[in-house]
């Protein structure tokens, strides 16, 4: 589950509880079947909105955006490695050389540790073409640069699965609390339903309220 849904989620929950306490008198009438869901609700948003605040800042430390400036700078660099490649394995009628310099079009399509393994096998090629390699544009320097951004990259993807495992028990019991009070309001709504006849406008405000809402005060799906 997306984190912005997440949390239109969460704040769907606190909505929907604030409801629920200001217009007890307005509904009190299935109060005896609210008032559980309504417990429910209520705790379990609390344990979501805590677990929330070490998921989703964890989420957000910035190392996905650092992989993916890493590997557009890296796929800059391995582009003209294989047009280099490709160029010599042209002009030496090596076909070898050719079918291992792959294609430029692969690279975005490949998986983080896939690319990392791919750019590693690439720059491999390098040292002993260097020269015939810097004629064609990619320089010693480029090569450097190349092989430290590889490093980089599979350290990041390293920390990053670290993290995701260490995080991924929290971000299952979020999700689960979402889910489970998904499933509350779903009883709600069944409970509430009886006013959409004779008291449309207190239907309305309930349908309101049970509405996820995303950042920026967009409604979400209806459905829970």
């Amino acid at each position: 589950m997306k984190n912005d849904l997440i949390e239109a989620r969460l704040r769907r929950d606190e909505a929907l509880l604030s409801f629920l306490g200001s217009e007890k008198a307005a509904y009190a009438d299935i109060e005896a079947d609210v008032a559980p869901l309504r417990q429910q609700l209520s705790n379990a948003l609390a344990k979501a909105q805590d677990t929330a605040q070490n998921v989703l800042t964890a989420d957000n430390d910035g190392s996905s955006a650092r992989k993916k400036g890493q590997r557009n700078q890296l796929t800059q660099l391995l582009r003209r490695l294989i047009v280099g490649l490709q160029s010599i394995a042209t002009s030496t009628n090596d076909a070898r050389l050719l079918a291992l310099a792959g294609q430029v079009s692969r690279l975005p399509r490949l998986p983080e540790t896939a690319f990392v393994d791919e750019s590693r096998r690439l720059l491999s090629l390098a040292p002993e073409r260097s020269e015939a390699l810097a004629k064609r544009r990619f320089t010693p320097e480029h090569y450097r640069e190349a092989v430290t951004l590889t490093a980089e990259l599979r350290r990041n993807i390293s920390e990053g699965r670290l993290n995701d495992t260490e995080g991924s028990t929290g971000r299952q019991s979020l999700e689960r609390l979402v889910k489970q009070n998904a499933r509350a309001i779903e009883q709600l709504r069944t409970y509430f339903r009886i006013y959409e006849l004779d008291e449309p406008e207190l239907w309305q405000r309930f349908v309101a309220a049970a509405k996820p809402v995303k950042r920026g005060g967009s409604d979400g799906p209806a459905a829970a």
